[in-house]
């Protein structure tokens, strides 16, 4: 999950309604996804050969709506031919594309940047396949219940701001990992199942429920991480549950080759030393200094973690030494450490702390409310 753009919104907001699952609170989709709250998942860009199938049939659809094929059980086509949007609907609600199976619809849409595959799928059956790809099946029922909560809120805040656009979350973490019918789990099932409709608001909007995996002892704020407006509800938040989890330290290691490689851009010759120059209220990296034979250059830590890479550099509360083969680099948490930490809710679960109470602690000042339709 990555960072987030400001829309405005215009949201109903009912007070005193059905109490369900303790949440008294209840909010009505805005007419933009209201009828269907139907999520369109980017599966990616197809090859010149596309092929769909099912456990029974399909039928396909036109742009209109208009039935152009019907009670066939392999879709081949060349996408690269197609002039408008075709719709492909199994009657089982499970399809097969690319080696993963997904329920709902696939959509083939010719864009200026050649063909592109949606999943259209109901909200609650697209996260059952995401809260067991973004947390562990086996891990606390409190925890999994606010990670489904959490990716609720998510998808419909995304769903909102990119009414207007072609799709509004892709499979990876640069939204929300999806990993299809094949990762679904009962334990996560439930989970979803039993907070059904149960989303974050703040000021009457769904927030920006970001989460990770470690926050390393501390959160940190959204813009520091991607820069825009602070945020009330994510904040600098303690969250010591962190220490006990196996990802809370680790260490890795640039070698020279490599930092000159990675730096090359910067036009600051043979890389010499990296010092960091700023950090945070969470300790986390604001600034570093790389300097090479020819000069030296500043770069902001989120940057600098991105020439780096998210899998060397797992987090922004690092430290970091010249060696004799390389730069050492040794830090704490993994992840942008916005929002929720996974590894904090597991110990708060495994503490006895309920969804609620786990999600009120790392988004502050937000209600929880029931999705009403």
């Amino acid at each position: 999950m990555r960072r987030f753009t400001f829309f405005p919104l215009i949201f109903l907001f009912l007070v005193f309604s059905s109490c369900i699952g303790f949440v008294t609170e209840t909010w009505k989709p805005p007419s933009t996804i209201y009828e269907s709250m139907i999520v369109r998942v980017y599966l990616g860009k197809p090859d010149t050969e596309l092929k769909v199938t099912t456990n029974g049939i399909f039928q396909v659809f036109d742009v209109n709506d208009l039935m152009i094929k019907k009670n066939i059980d392999i879709l081949q086509l060349n996408p690269f031919s197609l002039k408008a949007r075709i719709r492909i609907v199994p009657e089982s609600g499970i399809f097969s594309y690319n080696g993963s199976r997904y329920r709902g619809e696939i959509s083939i849409e010719p864009t200026s940047n050649g063909p592109i595959v949606l999943n259209l799928v109901p909200l609650e059956k697209y996260l059952l396949a995401v809260v067991p790809s973004e947390m562990p099946n086996s891990w606390p029922e409190e925890a999994l219940k606010a990670q489904a909560i959490c990716a609720r809120t998510y998808v419909i805040r995304e769903m909102l701001n990119k009414v207007n656009q072609t799709y509004d979350v892709d499979v990876s973490t640069t939204s929300q990992v999806y990993g299809g019918v094949d990762k679904e789990h009962p334990r996560t099932t439930k989970a979803v199942e039993e907070t059904e409709g149960t989303l974050m608001l703040y000021g009457n909007e769904p927030i920006h429920a970001f989460f990770h995996s470690n926050a390393g002892g501390m959160t940190e704020k959204p813009e520091n991480v991607w820069g825009g407006k602070s945020l009330p509800y994510l904040d600098h938040i303690e969250s010591e549950y962190d220490k006990y989890a196996p990802n809370y330290s680790w260490n890795d290691k640039i070698k020279f080759s490599d930092a000159d490689r990675l730096f090359e851009k910067e036009g600051v010759g043979k890389i010499e030393s990296i010092l960091v120059l700023g950090r945070n209220l969470s300790q986390r990296v604001e600034l570093v200094e790389i300097i090479g034979e020819k000069g030296s250059r500043k770069i902001k830590g989120p940057d600098f973690r991105k020439i780096v890479g998210n899998t060397k550099l797992k987090s922004l509360k690092f430290g970091i030494k010249k060696e004799a083969d390389g730069f050492f680099m040794k830090g704490l948490g993994n992840g942008h450490g916005v929002g929720l930490s996974q590894w904090g809710a597991h110990g708060m679960a495994e503490d006895n702390f309920n969804y609620r109470k786990i999600l009120k602690h790392y988004y502050p000042g937000m209600e929880l409310a029931n999705m009403v339709r």
